[in-house]
């Protein structure tokens, strides 16, 4: 049993071994003389980040932990926590329902064999009702198909820089909507200008625009093919006709994304659940008009109590400005 894709050299078929084989669970518990380690706790990780970030804001907590090094994969065995796991790039003390699980052969690969699906059923196999947590002797003595090391060095050091590589575009892209944003309101605060115009001319809704709820279709209504459909905030489903030919501009009219703006390409079918905004292309562009919509806080003319909602009513008469 081996991958289909392999690295050149390597053809040896992969063999069964129990997790502990080459992993061991770490239990040291912290001393006095630990108290420079950064305390790592569950309220103050980032989850989902894959490595573990350096915060300092509780190291004068005095509280008893595992001892983890560089290196240590720390694993959330907590039901909330299941799917949450950190490399270590710093030595510190794990306070808290963690598994400190450190690597006898290469740590990249264990790190990577951890977020594999059957890694996550075999934790997923949870002792206790009121707090379930994985259950460390069912771990550790499940069997997984393991290459010889210099292969595991190879695998677990590609996935690594990718790894690394999609952690340098997430930020890039991180860094661009916060500059994205910035133009946005720079612009619409009336902060810049193009061509030496400074004067906003304030238009009410209704002024403007036309708005109105689009016929709504049952979900037996729709087919797997056909016409795209957008509901209260995103596509879910297709049908075999369309009810705006052009691309629209919508708010969500109801539910949990209630006051959400959208810029929906045509040929579509709305729902009535999303509100459509039938602009004046004389007096306004579009695309204009969608971004503008996007930096004002829709929500506060939300009605409704267990079902959220806006109307037209209400956001018709709302003011905005236009160049």
């Amino acid at each position: 049993m081996y991958p289909k894709v392999r690295f050149r050299g390597f053809d040896e078929p992969w063999k069964n071994k129990k997790f502990l084989t080459f992993s061991s669970k770490i239990t040291k518990n912290s001393t006095s003389d630990d108290i420079d380690f950064p305390r790592i706790e569950f309220e103050n990780i980032v989850s989902g980040e894959g490595k573990l970030a350096q915060n300092r804001s509780k190291l004068n907590h005095i509280k008893s932990g595992i001892k983890f090094d560089k290196g240590d994969i720390l694993f959330g065995k907590l039901r909330p926590y299941l799917k949450n796991w950190w490399l270590a790039e710093f030595p510190g003390v794990a306070v808290g329902d963690f598994w400190v699980i450190r690597a006898k052969d290469n740590r990249y690969f264990l790190y990577y064999l951890i977020q594999a699906p059957l890694f996550e059923k075999v934790s997923n196999y949870t002792t206790g009702t009121k707090m379930p947590r994985s259950d460390w002797n069912y771990v550790s003595n499940t069997f997984f198909k393991l290459p010889k090391i210099d292969e595991q060095e190879k695998i677990g050091r590609i996935l690594d820089k990718v790894d690394s590589l999609l952690s340098l575009q997430q930020r890039k892209l991180e860094l661009e909507k916060q500059i994205f944003y910035a133009l946005k309101t720079h612009i619409f605060a009336k902060d810049l200008f193009f061509n030496g115009q400074k004067d906003m001319i304030k238009y009410k809704l209704k002024d403007v625009s036309n708005m109105y709820q689009p016929e709504t279709i049952t979900a037996t209504q729709m087919s797997t093919n056909g016409y795209k459909v957008f509901g209260a905030n995103g596509y879910i489903g297709h049908y075999y006709n369309f009810n705006h030919k052009d691309d629209a501009i919508t708010i969500c009219a109801r539910g949990a994304s209630t006051g959400a703006v959208n810029f929906v390409p045509g040929p579509v079918w709305i729902t009535g659940n999303s509100m459509v905004v039938d602009i004046d292309s004389k007096l306004i562009n579009q695309l204009y008009f969608y971004y503008y919509l996007t930096t004002l806080n829709l929500k506060k003319y939300i009605t409704g109590g267990a079902q959220p909602q806006l109307t037209k009513e209400i956001l018709k008469l709302s003011n905005f400005l236009c160049k």
